[in-house]
């Protein structure tokens, strides 16, 4: 797919609907339980590309796991957080250090 290959090289492209399309298209129900390593789930308040699938996948993993939802709340809401940076990084490293460190 020459998107996915101009982005490997560094490039800019401009087709975002290919490679959205076969993202879009990938399943991984069943590979869910073979997943062994702690797994931290992100949903989203107004969550637009997936809504449901973050908690869906949390109850199928077998896995040491943790759900965080961020929320409109916070000023967190939507995929990736996009208004609240600093909070979705947090979430993300505090969970990191827990887990890597354990404390």
């Amino acid at each position: 797919m020459p998107a996915m290959l101009d982005a490997r090289e560094g490039k800019m492209f401009t087709d975002f609907y290919t490679p959205a399309k076969l993202i879009e298209s990938l399943d991984i129900t069943n590979v869910v339980g073979r997943i062994k390593t702690p797994t931290l789930i992100l949903d989203y308040d107004y969550e637009q590309f997936y809504p449901g699938q973050p908690r869906r996948m949390f109850d199928k993993l077998t896995a040491p796991k943790d759900y965080v939802k961020l929320t409109t709340a916070t000023g967190a809401q939507l995929h990736c957080s996009p208004m609240a940076p600093q909070q979705h990084c947090e979430v993300v490293f505090d969970w990191l250090q827990e887990k890597l460190t354990g404390s």
